[in-house]
């Protein structure tokens, strides 16, 4: 992990740490297991499926080769989920939460003592990018669930309220940097532009400023930045 204003590198949340601080919200859409070894073994077919989902899409994962993967059986499975939807609604509550821990530490004013509002939105920026290049598979099954599937939008809108809660305290404690009338609201909706166009680029497959076009990084600071009107000069 990095600390300062550098590349952002935290590390994926145990879901055991996940699920100790909401034991139940994991399970919300799965038959609790009652047992350690149980929720050892529902915790293997999450990280298979998501491994599977994030390398072919979730229509091409099958339950099969999921299950195989795990280590279990296909009946393993059914006891676990009634269908392959209820593992997508698992898989995205424990994206979701484990974003949410995440954001937690990412945004600790601690980490950003000293840096100025650009350097921030240059770091959050730089992460988003790096969590969308490692997930495409999955965040474009999210994406594609969330038009379809109003428990996974509404839970994909609270994720992003949350995260736009934070990124915009971390900018309102340095309002003299922001020239935007509306600092609050300004942080929110740029959010949701860079959000939208990283998106758009794992929907459609996008060639020109794709996910691993160094310019995409530099392009989308300047839109934020830009949007912000964030000082070019150090803050007093």
């Amino acid at each position: 992990m990095a600390d300062g204003v550098g590349r952002i590198r935290l590390p994926r949340v145990p879901m055991n740490a996940v699920a100790a601080k909401q034991p139940d919200s994991i399970l919300r859409w799965v038959r609790p297991p009652r047992q350690a070894r149980t929720r050892a073994s529902l915790s293997r077919l999450l990280d298979a499926a998501e491994q599977l989902v994030a390398q072919r899409g979730f229509e091409d994962a099958s339950i099969a080769e999921i299950a195989r993967m795990a280590g279990t059986s296909v009946g393993g499975f059914y006891r676990r989920f009634r269908d392959k939807q209820g593992l997508l609604h698992a898989l995205h509550e424990r994206f979701c939460e484990e974003a949410e821990a995440t954001a937690d530490e990412a945004f600790d004013p601690a980490r950003w003592e000293g840096a100025g509002a650009r350097e921030i939105v240059e770091a959050f920026v730089g992460f988003l990018i790096e969590i969308y290049r490692e997930k495409a598979g999955l965040l474009r099954a999210f994406l594609v669930q969330a038009g379809l599937d109003p428990g996974v939008r509404q839970r994909t809108e609270r994720l992003f309220e949350y995260l736009a809660a934070g990124l915009r305290d971390l900018l309102l404690s340095r309002r003299e940097e922001i020239g935007h009338p509306d600092a609050a609201t300004a942080s929110e909706f740029g959010l949701r532009v860079v959000l939208g166009a990283m998106n758009s680029t794992i929907q459609l497959g996008t060639r020109q400023l794709g996910l691993d076009d160094p310019r995409l990084h530099d392009e989308l600071v300047r839109v934020f930045s830009s949007y912000l009107d964030i000082s070019t000069d150090p803050p007093a």
